[in-house]
Parts: structure tokens; C-alpha cells; sequence
């Protein structure tokens, strides 16, 4: 990440490919003698229903780009999960959708949209697009 700090807070952003690792349940389910099947039934709702996962994190804005770095603890218990920067350049829309707690920041760019949620969302999304060029 490039530039001047703009703006930095916790956050959740949405993963489509977000998975959980495959030993991560398995020991302390197998301990207590209980099945994971449960755990997967929410996992796959969550997923139908918001096109992905939400992850724990922190969204950094600067004068250059955006990222979405997850937290300790999900990058502990996801496989493969990976900071996501995209370059202010590359942004054509910012919206704010709706959301119980706090609000949705959908970033449109040529192939995707990028998600996250904050609190103060209304307020850094008009500060990404102050930003954009």
C-alpha cells in the first residue's frame, strides 16, 4: 500500500471463496463427540444467502488505492485468505447498501464489486469518492 493514510477502521468485507481450514472444528468436535455437519449447514446459508463470508478485518484508504486486510484471528482460521487492494483508479461506483448494524460499502470496479461493512460507512464512502481521480 501506497501514500498517505486517509482513513483506517475495523471492518468485515465479503469473501466469495472464503473457506474455512479443514482441521480447524475437527479435533475439538471429535472431543466432545459432536458432529461439524451443523456448522456447515450455517456456513453454506451464509454463503447462499450473502454470495460469500464476512471477515474480520480493516479497511485502510489512501491517496492512491483501498484495501481490505483481514484480522489475526480470520486469517487463522480461513485457508488462503489474502489482503485485497484495489487502486482508486480502478473504481467506478461507490453505493451504500443497506445493513442492519451497520451499512455496506459496495465498491464497483470492471469486473467486481468489492464489499465491506463499518460503522460510519456513509461517512468513508464520501470520502473514497472525495479521493477517487
Amino acid at each position: 500500500m501506497t501514500g498517505r493514510v486517509i482513513a483506517s477502521k475495523a471492518a468485515n468485507f465479503l469473501v466469495e471463496d472464503a473457506k474455512l481450514r479443514n482441521n480447524l472444528t475437527g479435533p475439538a468436535f471429535d472431543l466432545l463427540d459432536v458432529s461439524t455437519k451443523p456448522v456447515e449447514l450455517v456456513l453454506a446459508t451464509f454463503r447462499q444467502h450473502y454470495g460469500g463470508l464476512w471477515v474480520g478485518g480493516r479497511v485502510t484508504l489512501t491517496e492512491t488505492a483501498i484495501s481490505l486486510a483481514p484480522n489475526a484471528v480470520n486469517r487463522s482460521v480461513h485457508q488462503e485468505l489474502n489482503s485485497i487492494e484495489v487502486p482508486l483508479t480502478m473504481i467506478t461506483s461507490v453505493d451504500v447498501e443497506f445493513g442492519y448494524l451497520t451499512k455496506i460499502v459496495a465498491l464497483g470496479t470492471p469486473t467486481h464489486t468489492v464489499k465491506f461493512r463499518c460503522f460510519g460507512a456513509r461517512g468513508l464512502a464520501d470520502r473514497i469518492r472525495a479521493q477517487l481521480p
